[in-house]
This record gives C-alpha cells, structure tokens and sequence, in this order.
C-alpha cells in the first residue's frame, strides 16, 4: 500500500548574486522585507520574517561511477555547528530516494525495518515542487534554464531516511552504506566487487538556514518558510547556492483542494514576481553539490 505522504516542499532556485555579503540573520530579513513580503502578503498579512538561523556542514557522496546518483538516490552527511562552524552536534547520514513516480517512491524501503520501528531512523515521504523547467544545451553555448510560458511546477516524490553516526564511524565505503540502508541492494545492482569501492566526495557545504516565518492558509494550515544559503569549501563568503522553500504539512497524507490551490498559486506568484533573480544556470542545487563522475 505504501506510506503516507507526510508533506509538500515548495522550492526555488535563486541567483546567488542577490546577496553580496557574508550570510547571515539580517541580511535574510532584508531580503525578506524587500522581495517576500509583498508576495505572502495576500494570503497572510501577519506573516512575520525569519527569527531562526542555523549553521551545518555538509557534504555529498556516490562511487566513482556514480551508481547512487544513476538509480536516483542522493547520500549525505550533515553536522550541525557553531556559528564559526565548529562542529558541536552528531553527524547524520540521511540517504534520499527521488524520482518522479509516487508509487515507486512510497512503497521504497531503505533503513532497516527494526531501526524505523526503534525510532533509530528518521524517515520522511515528501512531494518535492519546484517550477516546470529543463537544463538546455545549445551547441557551443553554456547550458540555460528554459521555462514555459505559462508558469507551473515539476513534482518528484521523495523518501529520506536519516540516522545519527556513532563518533568517528566511517562512511567512505560503499559496503558501510549498504549496512546502514541495506534497501540500496534493492535499487541498485550491486555486483561481486562493487561493495568493496570506495565512495568519493563533492565540495565541502557551508550552509547557513535561516526558518521560524510561517504563513497561514486556508483551514488552519500553514507555509513555512526556509532560507538556505550554501558557500562551497569555505564559509562566509559570496554565496554559490541560495534557495527560497516552503512546506506544507498533508492532514494525514491528504490536503483539500482548496488549500493544495493556495500553494500552488502563492508558488506560482514566487515564480512571477521572483523572475529575474531566479537560478538560470541551475535546476537543483543539489547537482552542484554531487562528486565529479570518475573522481577518485
């Protein structure tokens, strides 16, 4: 039968540029005030900006051949840090499943049964949304977001599982995923020798995530909003990546139409009043993150 699904996550790629300073709290509102009020306004006059800011490393990983990434599955580790982005939390690997079809994804299982029921593993089915548009290559020109005329979104379903790493335990290997997520044998085909590679990864992520304002919709539901901010290798710098979303929470795996409706259009008017800013050199800022193909 499959989970249910536990939320919608809105999410827009913007140019990086927009900010020109070091990240930080004031700088969102900034932001905040000057470009996002405006917009949620309309749905709720009260919505107030950020008042949370948080600091994490991250980084991503795959095999040399990228056998993760070719069966749509993203690996991650992620610690939370100080301000100066010492490390002061436990370090998380979260392995994500996405891909376009709901079923495939829902009925997906990639931690152990007996790590969910012992509340080891944080699981999450989630619709991913963001706007309707595919990476062009122009031959002799740099690749170029395209997007249509009419405004709409491009849904993926995601599942993500999270569990927190003893200290100093390795996760180089991809046998040591296997063990923790030992669903990826299911999606992936693991030959004789491939469990003994080792895993490779991408750029170092500083990212800075600014939360806590929420727009409230129709029936009592509410948007909130997040702000992340990545600066590759070295922090407090000139962003690389930066990325408006907001979540919505499903009623037990379901939303009424009227309240989906509302979603969709306070996305769309992101998409709108948002489109010179938007990323377009740039569809996921995940693919910035990923190792190269063939990195050793």
């Amino acid at each position: 039968m499959g989970r249910k699904l536990d939320a919608r996550e809105y999410k827009l790629l913007l140019n990086p540029q927009i900010f020109s300073q070091a990240p930080n709290l004031q700088a969102a509102n900034a932001f905040w005030d000057r470009r996002i009020r405006q917009i949620v306004r309309i749905a709720d006059p009260q919505a107030r900006p950020f008042d949370d800011d948080g600091w994490r490393l991250i980084r991503f990983w795959d095999t040399p051949n990228r056998d993760l990434g070719d069966n749509d599955l993203i690996l991650r580790t992620r610690q939370d840090t100080k301000n100066d982005f010492v490390a002061n939390g436990v370090r998380q690997a979260t392995l994500k499943l996405r891909m376009p079809d709901q079923f495939i994804v829902a009925t997906a299982k990639l931690a152990k049964s007996e790590d969910e029921e012992a509340g080891n593993v944080e699981t999450k089915f989630e619709e991913d949304i963001g706007p309707l548009e595919v990476l062009a290559r122009p031959p002799g020109e740099q690749p170029k977001v395209v997007t249509p005329l009419k405004l709409s979104t491009r849904n993926r379903f995601s599942l993500s599982s999270g569990i927190d790493l003893t200290p100093n335990a390795p996760l180089d290997r991809f046998d040591q995923v296997l063990a923790l997520f030992p669903g990826v044998a299911e999606l992936v085909c693991v030959s004789p020798g491939q469990s003994d590679l080792n895993l490779v990864g991408g750029p170092l992520i500083h990212e800075y995530v600014f939360k806590g304002s929420e727009v409230v919709l129709l029936e009592g539901a509410k948007a909130k909003f997040t702000l992340t901010i990545w600066c590759l290798d070295e922090p407090s710098k000139q962003p690389d990546v930066t990325e408006m979303s907001f979540v919505v929470k499903t009623d037990n795996g379901k939303m009424s139409g009227p309240v989906a409706r509302q979603a969709y259009n306070l996305f769309n008017s992101f998409q709108g009043s948002l489109s010179e800013i938007i990323d377009q050199d740039h569809t996921s800022k995940t693919s910035l993150a990923l190792p190269d193909r063939g990195s050793r």
